[in-house]
């Protein structure tokens, strides 16, 4: 009995590490959000790509609606709140957070009154 509660503990610890790592690494093209379109890689230097990033923090992007050139220059502007609840923040979009997890965040923003929205995901 005390062998197969081990067995389940370690099964359980194993899937966790495994499902947080697998939201932590960089989403290639074919795991694009449905509806989106993948707009590429930034190289925080104010350009984009669409190559793999190397190892370490990314950001890539998603547009539905819009252009990827559009997309691109929306997600550069996003700001963040100055005080808590620090929250995305583009004037004349609506920005959600999706999902929030050490070292990851994927955002969504929706054009005010419209259909327009883009999305990123980013983390290290």
């Amino acid at each position: 009995m005390r062998k197969l509660c081990l067995l389940v503990a370690v099964a359980a610890s194993t899937s966790v590490v495994a499902v947080t790592w697998a939201a932590a690494s960089p989403q290639d093209p074919s795991r694009t959000p449905q509806g989106y379109a993948f707009c590429g890689w930034s190289s925080f230097d104010g350009s984009w790509t669409m190559a793999s990033p190397e190892p370490g923090a990314y950001m890539v992007a998603f547009a539905d609606g819009m252009t990827c050139r559009s997309a691109r220059r929306n997600i550069n502007r996003v700001r963040y709140s100055q005080r808590p609840p620090y929250r995305p923040v583009r004037t004349g979009y609506r920005c959600h957070v999706l999902e929030r997890q050490h070292e990851y965040l994927d955002v969504r923003c929706v054009k005010v009154g419209g259909t327009r929205k883009f999305r990123y995901r980013t983390g290290a």
